[in-house]
Formats: C-alpha cells, structure tokens, sequence
C-alpha cells in the first residue's frame, strides 16, 4: 500500500458534504416507543399471569408487576407512559423495557434524531463502470440531508478508470493507480471521510431511498458502534439468480437484534454497513490480509472491544448476484475458505452443534432397518415413547401452571419443535459432512437412508418456505451443490491455517 499512489479528484460544485465530523447523532427528543410481540398471549393467574406462546411453546410466570407493564403494550407506548400507568418509576420502567426488548418479547421501535449526523458514504470499486455509476445515483437518491452526506468513490486501479463512468456526478472520486484490495481502500477511504458515521456499500448494490434514516438512529443506543441492514436481491432472471434470491448468504433475514459470535445474527457483511468513525480508526479498520471474512472479523474486534453491533432489516440495499453456476459456487468455496482463519483469531466463534437425542434415536434406526429389524423396531419405539412423554410431560406442567391446552396443541408444538431440531442437525450435516458422508454410503449402504435424511430435510424444508421461482429438484441439486462448495472451501482454509478447529464444534446434547 505504501507504494501505491493516491489521486483525489475533488467534487464538482456544489459540495455534497459541508459538514465537519461531529457526535454521531444528537439525543433524539422523542423516546423509543415499545409494543408486545405478536404471537405473545397473556393469561391471568392469581400470583400475576401468565406469558405464553405457542410457537415455540412457551409458558411463562410472570409478577402482578410485570403483568401490569404487559398489559399496557397491547399498543406502542413510551417508557414514561408505563410508568404512569404503573407503580415503577420512568427510570425503572425503561430499564424493565429494556430488558424485555433484549429477549425478544417486545418490540422497539427507535425515535427519529433531532440532528441528523454527517456521514460518508464509501463506494469501494475496481471495474464495473455502469454499475458503479448505478450505485452513485442511487446514494445521490437517498432520503437524507444532502449537507450532511458525502460520497466516496475509491477507484482501485481500474482499468479503464472509473472518471469517464462518474463524470458529472457531485462525489469525491478517490485514485489508486495499483491494486489495494477492498479492505485497503475502505481504510484508506475512512481517513479521508469528512463524516462522523461511514457508511459502506459496495459498487454492485444500490440502496434503497431510506437506506440511511433506517438505520442511524439505532447509532444513538448505549455502546453501538456498528449497525447493518437487509441485502435484498434484484428481480430474477434465470435460475442461478432465483435460488440466490432466496438463499444468499449475505442476506440476514427478517429479524433484527444484537449481533456477535453467539448471536442468531453472527456478522455483518460489508456492503451494507454503518460503522462510528472513531471506532473504526481505532480498531484500525478493515485486515488487509483477509481477503475474505474481514467483515466478520471487524465486527468480532468491534464487539470484543466492547462496542455493540446490531442488525436492522429495515435499513435496505439491493445487491446483484452471481447468476453463473461455477461463479457461484467458486464464492461459495470462498466464504468457506475463510472459517479457518476466523476460528483462530477467535475462539469464542467456535461453532457449536446441537445434537438432539430424540431425533438421534430415529436416525439410529434409518441405519440400523437394514441390518437388523429388531433394534430398528426397537429405536423407532423408543423415538415414538419419548415424544409421547414429553407431549404428557409438557402437558402436565402448564396444566400446574393453571394453563388449560388441547392435548393436540401441546403435541403439534412438541413436533414443530423436534422438526426444528431435524431441520438444524440437517442444515450443519449439509454444510460440513454431506461428502464424507455421501462416501462413507457408498462404502456401507446402510449409511444411505440416514444420508438422504439428513441432506433432504433442510433444502425441501427451505423451499417450501421460501417458495423460490424454480423447480423443488433443481432448488435441491443447487442447494447440494452449494454445501458441497462450501465444504471444499473449509478443507482448503484448514489446510492453509493447518487447523481442523472447523471441523471440531462445540457438541451440545438435547432432548
């Protein structure tokens, strides 16, 4: 890098950003507002009540205290409003929001800013002059205070420069006459940035108009230093581009919250990322050497120096996938390749899997029906025993809890539940073992059965979810193809950081 050499072309008037770097956003003068999630039912009890949810089923106790807060979030309401319909004050009030919001019963709905912060807006591009310009007019688009916001283009050593593409355009177009890389150009970029939050998109996205009003105000939470949104795909052509509408794996989901290695929502990806500047200095930014997985690793350093990291899916940009099979699946095996690296440099992202014995036991009974039907028999009955207990088990308690539910309610939650566990075991078997387990089919076919199980369950499951524009046998061959990719690229990165940690989880038994 240090042999490179930087042109900076300055905007043309008028300039986009004339703000100077700043707090990140002023305290907003509306509070967050909170409101029960669906799917939550309360049920009086004379102690206090009763919390409950059926999927997953789920009963809790709650104090006549906490009855009496639930019970005023039927609508959206602030903690000072509780509060003065409660006995709690408005500090203890906010505090008990807090929590609840923390564990997912309630949503929070975050107010908008009084004072919008600066922000830079960095466009790392090597190549792709239509697209680039595409994506500079969608950020010239954007619903935000336009002397507030500043874009940045990095041109990384693109051959024919991108000048010719972006000429007009009121930017700041950065010139890197030799190859950096990405992550170089993003620091490089976050020197030179004006704005006090950075916001990062890369050069094949386009963001949506409220890309940014989305996802800032989450900046003004205690400690949050990162924040992302939802990668949405483009309309779809073909069939490369309609499973990678649906099963990219940049897009996060639709439900937001924290992020971090134990997290639901583990990272960030980098093409739709909003970073406290100050804290990206001073975690010195992106690695340069990762040439993949240096998003997670940023967000991971992030959170270990104590900074909080969360997820907004309401936050969108659009990203244009690979609609080529071998393209694909090659960047599969790239995202596969970084694991290795990532699990060294930290231990607490160890993965973990959960194996459940219930359904263990009939999966030892797929393996065993062909070499002996007695102990075949005799695990599909122990299978069928167990759930029929945990069905009266489970019964039997919210019965004690003073909960009355139909027998059928509490056993179609029981399976919905073991079906969970299937679909999880199913989806970690595809991505790290489908291979050896194919082989190790082939060399002992009683393998066979537990095999199709176990690489079937998770991509029929997805489809059906999904519902994808494509056949269910091609939306599986892809999927196979996929894991398999993704698999190859793990082998690879153990074999280059010579550690087997990827393939060693962290084994949690369950019922």
């Amino acid at each position: 890098m240090s042999n490179s050499h930087l042109t900076v072309m300055p905007a043309p008037e008028p300039k986009v950003c004339a703000a100077v770097p700043g707090t990140r956003a002023a305290p907003p003068l509306d509070p967050a507002h909170y409101v029960l999630q669906p799917g939550l039912e309360r049920v009086a009890d004379p102690p206090g009540g009763l919390l409950v949810s059926t999927r997953p089923l789920v009963a809790m106790r709650i104090n006549s205290q906490a009855w009496a807060v639930l019970g005023c979030l039927g609508v959206e309401r602030t903690a000072a409003e509780v509060a003065a319909m409660t006995s709690l004050t408005p500090g203890h009030a906010e505090a008990f929001l807090e929590s609840l919001a923390r564990k997912r019963l309630l949503r929070k709905r975050l107010p908008i800013p009084t004072d919008w912060p600066a922000i830079s807006v960095i466009v790392p591009a090597r190549g792709r002059p239509a697209a680039t310009r595409a994506c500079v007019a969608s950020l010239l688009a954007l619903d935000y205070p336009r002397e507030r916001l500043e874009i940045l283009v990095i041109d990384d050593a693109s051959e024919p420069p991108l000048a010719a593409a972006l000429a007009g355009l009121p930017i700041r177009l950065l010139r890197q006459d030799h190859n950096i890389g990405q992550s170089a150009a993003r620091n490089l970029a976050a020197k030179q940035a004006q704005g006090s939050v950075l916001a990062f998109i890369d050069n094949d996205c386009e963001a949506h108009a409220s890309w940014l009003k989305a996802l800032v105000p989450y900046l003004s939470e205690p400690a949050m230093g990162v924040v992302g949104g939802r990668i949405d795909s483009p309309s779809v052509t073909g069939w490369i581009a309609a499973y990678e509408s649906v099963c990219s794996p940049l897009d996060m989901g639709e439900h937001g919250g924290e992020v971090g290695p134990a997290e639901a929502v583990a990272y960030l990806p980098t093409c739709n990322l909003l970073v406290d500047r100050s804290l990206m200095l001073n975690q010195g930014g992106f690695d340069p050497a990762m040439k993949l997985g240096e998003d997670v690793d940023f967000v991971w350093r992030a959170i270990r120096a104590g900074a909080r990291a969360c997820y907004a899916p309401g936050g969108r940009v659009v990203h244009h996938h690979r609609v080529r099979l071998a393209a694909l699946l090659s960047r599969r095996a790239d995202y596969g390749s970084s694991e290795a690296d990532l699990q060294l440099r930290f231990p607490e992202g160890r993965r973990i899997m959960r194996l459940p014995l219930t359904v263990g036991a009939g999966l030892a009974a797929l393996v065993t029906a062909s070499v002996s039907w007695i102990t075949a028999l005799f695990l599909a009955i122990a299978t069928l025993a167990a759930l029929t207990l945990e069905t009266i088990t489970k019964r039997q308690r919210i019965h004690r809890m003073g909960l009355k539910l139909p027998a059928g309610t509490v056993l179609s939650a029981v399976g919905r539940g073991h079906w969970a566990s299937l679909y999880h075991l199913s989806a970690h078997v595809s991505r790290y073992y489908s291979l050896p387990l194919l082989i190790g089919g082939l060399l002992w076919t009683p393998l066979l059965p537990m095999t199709a199980v176990l690489l079937l369950i998770a991509p029929v499951s997805d489809y059906r979810r999904l519902r994808p524009r494509l056949p269910l046998p091609m939306f599986v061959g892809l999927s196979c193809l996929e894991m398999a990719a993704y698999q190859l690229g793990v082998w690879r990165g153990c074999f280059k950081q010579r550690t087997l940690r990827p393939w060693w989880p962290k084994v949690r038994w369950i019922r």
